[in-house]
């Protein structure tokens, strides 16, 4: 079965990027893109359900670390996945201590990012 992954990132150019990139891997489903946290739980609230989440860190409305915070008590099974442009160990200590998964840096490799996202997904039990 595959991944069913959600992309959420406030740069559209950015968010379908990866979209492109990560659905032409075998074993991995974009079922959803968000332009923010809100929007993220809005299409989870309608019964979109992705088992991993890969989102930006910084976003309007809610950002990466106060989604995670709320997809950790209203969708525990959901697996985040951080993405962002900051390289701070108190930042990704932080994220990882609010529930998220993984945290990664925009710079990161596709195959990288990849291997967070079936991790994730692997952690779930799928």
């Amino acid at each position: 079965m595959p991944v069913r992954l959600a992309i959420v990132d406030d740069h559209i150019l950015f968010r379908k990027g990866l979209r492109a990139l990560l659905s032409g891997y075998v074993g991995i489903e974009v079922v959803c893109e968000a332009g923010n946290g809100q929007e993220l739980l809005e299409l989870l609230d309608q019964g979109s359900r992705p088992n991993v989440v890969l989102m930006d860190m910084q976003m309007p409305i809610l950002d990466g670390l106060q989604t995670t915070r709320l997809l950790r008590t209203q969708f525990p099974a959901v697996r985040v996945v951080i993405i962002s442009m900051h390289d701070d160990p108190s930042l990704v200590s932080t994220v990882l201590a609010e529930g998220a998964h993984s945290y990664l840096v925009k710079n990161t490799s596709p195959e990288e990012m990849r291997s967070a996202v079936l991790a994730a997904a692997a952690s779930t039990g799928q």
